[in-house]
């Protein structure tokens, strides 16, 4: 049965503190609080250990109905209150309030010919996928690209989530997750009017519908840009002036499929096989989700990248290994994304490369990543270098 056995499977799923290890004292425990989500239309994806758990569609009309001033300003104090406390920026929330504006002007020509929607996906069968686990082997490497996604040739991308969609995209910070629902206002309207709607997670640690568990992944789809942002990280005093406008319809027939999934926010310098097998089942969730979904699926190539090696401590080979045995499973192809701004992946490359050719099974692939993670200080996580630097 290798490293994923049924008995510890229980244990890792539910442990989400462990999963966001450096948040485990804060007032959601580290996890993403109490759910109210309905699940009575919950299917099973045929030939997966996967579930849709639940699909949420609308209308581009509805939400840019809905995106008034009033509803926008009072969705951003809730999260800022509940969810994103440390700190603002309030040139970023002038930010979305120009893009905002643009959304709701009906200044431009788009008519829009497809929902927009958001499904959450969850790994629950823990004898399938350790079944899966067991018998695939893997038979391909990425693909690796220099450069970040073209989001209008890709069309399906990972995005590096926060296990709240959107991350802190109304109130601070502009990296990957932001900028995609800055630029894409259908998706942070789906998710802003929801955080109106819900009990009031100021007074209760009430998690967002639209946030995930550790063995959960959203697909995202049908939501177009309005906005293209120059910047990615802090957004600066100027930004107003970095902002461009765009006209929806130029991007109606391109814009990607999306796969939201979080990785595991390492407070440890040593990869365990718990960890491992969270991650594994994590982006196996997403992967599997974008590839064989009956409505949402039938993506075989994926644009990703370094997921969770910035401010989540990651390790970048421990990254791209752990993506390219989920891609296995799924059968998907992978177009990794390299900025060279990262540890060095042809040690990676070689480790998947010997598990082909050692017709290594998954199982037994994660329990040889495990023990080179122990034993070779080069596939560490960077947490306690990130530390001592600061």
């Amino acid at each position: 049965m290798g490293v994923l056995g049924t008995a510890r499977w229980n244990r890792t799923l539910c442990e989400e503190s462990e999963y966001y290890g450096s948040y485990k004292s804060d007032r959601f425990g580290g996890g993403i609080g109490e759910r109210d989500l309905d699940e009575g239309r919950k299917i099973k994806i045929d030939g997966t250990a996967v579930h849709r758990v639940t699909l949420f569609s609308d209308t581009h009309e509805t939400l840019r109905e809905w995106a008034t001033e009033a509803n926008w300003r009072d969705a951003t104090t809730v999260h800022k209150l509940a969810y994103f406390t440390r700190k603002e920026n309030m040139v970023q929330e002038a930010v979305l309030e120009l893009v905002r504006k643009h959304y709701v002007s009906g200044s431009s020509s788009y008519v829009a010919q497809n929902p927009v929607q958001a499904a959450l996906f969850r790994c629950e069968d823990s004898t399938a996928f350790t079944a899966r686990c067991d018998t695939t082997k893997l038979c391909r490497l990425p693909m690796l690209v220099l450069g970040i996604f073209d989001q209008k040739k890709e069309r399906c991308i990972v995005d590096f989530a926060n296990k709240r969609l959107g991350g802190s995209w109304l109130a601070y910070g502009m990296v990957q997750e932001e900028k995609i629902f800055v630029q894409r206002p259908d998706l942070g309207a789906l998710c802003a009017r929801d955080l109106l709607e819900i009990r009031d997670p100021t007074v209760a640690p009430v998690a967002s519908l639209f946030s995930m568990r550790p063995n959960e992944a959203w697909i995202l789809r049908g939501a177009p840009a309005f906005a293209e942002i120059e910047w990615y990280g802090r957004t600066p005093d100027d930004a107003l002036d970095k902002v461009k406008l765009l006209d929806p319809a130029d991007d109606a027939a391109t814009s990607p499929t999306v796969i939201a999934i979080d990785a595991i926010k390492a407070s440890f310098e040593v990869y365990e096989p718990r960890h491992l097998e969270m991650m594994l089942i994590k982006a196996y969730t997403g992967f599997a989700a974008a590839r064989h979904d009956p409505d949402l699926g039938g993506h075989t190539r994926i644009a990703t990248g370094s997921w969770g090696c910035g401010a989540f401590f990651n390790n970048e080979r421990v990254m791209f290994v752990i993506q390219t045995l989920a891609a296995g499973l799924a059968d998907v192809e992978l177009a990794y994304h390299v900025l060279g701004d990262g540890l060095d992946l042809a040690p990676a490359t070689a480790f998947c490369e010997k598990v082909m050719l050692e017709n290594l099974t998954i199982s037994e692939a994660l329990e040889d990543l495990a023990l080179l993670c122990e034993t070779d200080p080069n596939w560490k996580s960077k947490y306690k270098s990130r530390r001592t630097k600061r």
